[in-house]
């Protein structure tokens, strides 16, 4: 088996990863615009602007599980009415890093970030929308093999602090929620051709008082798994595009329903600043 067949079966194998965890599945098609711009601050130092936009372009039919009113928040609606400007937007998404370089394996990043997902309103019969607003503090340790040695490897741990603003229409007697969570991420990126082929998997795992709602398989209720293709087109541009899904578990009043798959083609523009 060559290396560019043993990070395909990596990736399928990824994806498998919510199959084992969910009575249902459903699936949804948009794109991912991305922009990184990242500028050095000296030998070891390194800020960078990371943004995202989720996007589901295309008319489709809400899916629904063995509740329907389920996929309310997420994704277009087929319902006469339907804000498609607010309803096509699934969430955007904005980080501040900085970087520390330790040596030629090891690095440490902090972040703010900055998250709008589009919602309605958990009150039963309500139809108001309004954007959730999500602040992060966040700090990731992150290890890189030797990208000379043809195949590399990568692994990543990051602490997410979240604050998550309540549903301003229900009578929440707190305006924003804390739930941390933990982050792994394990990838691999060969050279091919002009450019790097390069595949990746990361699990959430909620780590706040709430996050096992019915079983302890509910606190993992998120994996995002990426197939991607990139070259330089100079020395301060480098573009990378591929498929990329998206999975959350969701929950009904009885539980844990099934998961929802949002297939996305992201395509992003890496831009670095300054020398």
């Amino acid at each position: 088996m060559n290396q560019v067949s043993r990070i395909a079966l990596f990736w399928l194998m990824c994806l498998a990863l919510p199959s084992f965890h969910a009575q249902q599945h459903i699936h949804l098609v948009g794109a991912m615009p991305t922009v990184d711009v990242g500028m050095p601050l000296g030998e070891h130092w390194h800020l960078e602007n990371y943004s995202f936009a989720c996007v589901l372009p295309f008319e489709q039919s809400r899916p629904s599980f063995s509740n329907a009113a389920v996929m309310e928040n997420f994704g277009p609606g087929s319902e006469v009415g339907d804000g498609r400007a607010i309803r096509s937007l699934v969430f955007a998404y904005t980080e501040f890093d900085l970087t520390r370089t330790l040596n030629e394996a090891w690095s440490l990043t902090g972040s703010y970030t900055h998250e709008w997902v589009p919602s309605t309103s958990s009150i039963q019969n309500a139809v108001e929308r309004y954007a959730r607003d999500e602040h992060r503090l966040w700090l990731q340790s992150k290890y890189q093999s030797n990208k000379d040695a043809g195949l590399s490897w990568w692994w990543r741990m990051r602490w997410d602090q979240r604050w998550i603003e309540s549903d301003p229409y229900n009578e929440a007697s707190v305006r924003w929620t804390s739930r941390p969570r933990l982050r792994e991420q394990l990838g691999y990126a060969l050279p091919l051709g002009a450019g790097t082929l390069s595949a990746s998997a990361e699990v959430f795992v909620e780590a706040w008082d709430g996050g096992q709602l019915s079983s302890p398989q509910d606190r993992f209720r998120e994996a995002w798994t990426t197939l991607q293709y990139g070259a330089s087109l100079n020395e301060s541009v480098r573009w990378e595009a591929g498929p990329l899904v998206v999975s959350w578990k969701q929950f009904g009043d009885e539980g844990s329903l099934g998961w929802a798959h949002f297939w996305y083609v992201q395509a992003t523009a890496f831009v670095t600043l300054g020398p």
